[in-house]
């Protein structure tokens, strides 16, 4: 009885490593990519005016709608 309860969680055991090895399928969609995700002003005086662009781009195979952009 005791070997088959180890026979048994041995091959539990197997098929979940085996189940989670499988190669993760990309799904359908908006994919956002960008050149960079952090721009730094370093040190700037009271009151001068600041601008910064970001390239984003679409490489999903569907529409991408940005809703909203808010600075971190």
């Amino acid at each position: 009885m005791k070997r088959f309860v180890a026979y048994l969680f041995s091959l539990i055991c197997i098929l979940s490593f085996w189940s989670g090895s499988a190669p993760c399928q990309e799904t359908a969609g908006p994919k956002i990519m960008m050149e960079e995700q952090i721009f730094d002003f370093k040190e700037i005086k009271e009151g001068d005016v600041l601008e910064h662009s970001f390239k984003l781009s679409n490489k999903g195979n569907q529409t991408l709608e940005i809703i909203s952009v808010r600075p971190g």
